[in-house]
């Protein structure tokens, strides 16, 4: 092989190979810094969409919060009525979404349709809710809300360790988290008063039953 390269032939044989290698070395490297650039591109885009989705989650934490705290009023009739409107969610249209994780983009795109699955029940218990209190409507209302808020702040917390965003600030005495996890254990324990006080009044009324239809005698 040595023989060869000191040749006429071996010399431009081996003149073209360390041309082609320089070449290809120079694509090569040309390759890794537009793939580089590429990436680096997709993580800033990344990253910006991730600060714009804190901000709308945190606002929408925001909405659960006053909607789960509605103070609610009456009209003139005495019927309940809400004070605070529900909350409403607008995503950012000109994002990237598949930037970003896959399993935070299916997160934060199925949002929307949580909202509008909520605003559907709700629609639902206002039907089977009576006055003057419709305290069935107003019940799903705090609960759906506080578990909508709940997903939001989960949401916020995962963008802001996945893109090392600082997580919003709060008010001292604005701790969303714990009233809606308080408000779900509230309503927890309303549910069981209800169905052991529904209970307690079913057994009375079969043991009334019973008194009022004594079987025959000799039977």
């Amino acid at each position: 092989m040595l023989e060869f390269l000191k040749t006429d032939v071996g010399k431009v044989a081996l003149g073209g190979a360390i041309a082609v290698s320089g070449q290809l070395a120079a694509s090569l490297i040309a390759w890794g810094k537009e793939a580089w650039f590429a990436a680096s591109k997709r993580q800033k885009e990344a990253e910006y969409l991730a600060m714009r989705l804190v901000l709308v989650f945190d606002e929408l934490t925001t909405d659960c919060y006053n909607a789960v705290h509605d103070p609610l009023t009456e009209d003139r009739e005495g019927i309940s009525e809400s004070t605070v409107a529900d909350p409403t969610l607008s995503l950012p249209t000109d994002g990237d979404y598949k930037a970003l994780p896959r399993r935070l983009m299916f997160r934060i795109m199925s949002m929307p349709s949580k909202l509008d699955g909520i605003k559907e029940g709700m629609a639902s218990a206002w039907e089977f809710s009576g006055p003057p209190n419709f305290d069935e409507f107003f019940e799903y209302r705090r609960e759906h809300w506080s578990k909508l808020g709940l997903e939001a702040l989960d949401l916020i917390d995962a963008l802001c360790r996945e893109y090392k965003i600082p997580p919003p600030e709060r008010p001292e005495y604005y701790a969303p988290r714990e009233s809606f996890l308080d408000e779900l254990v509230k309503i927890e324990q309303y549910k069981r008063e209800r169905e052991e006080a529904n209970s307690k009044m079913m057994a009375g009324v079969f043991k009334q039953a019973e008194i009022g239809n004594p079987p025959p005698v000799g039977s």
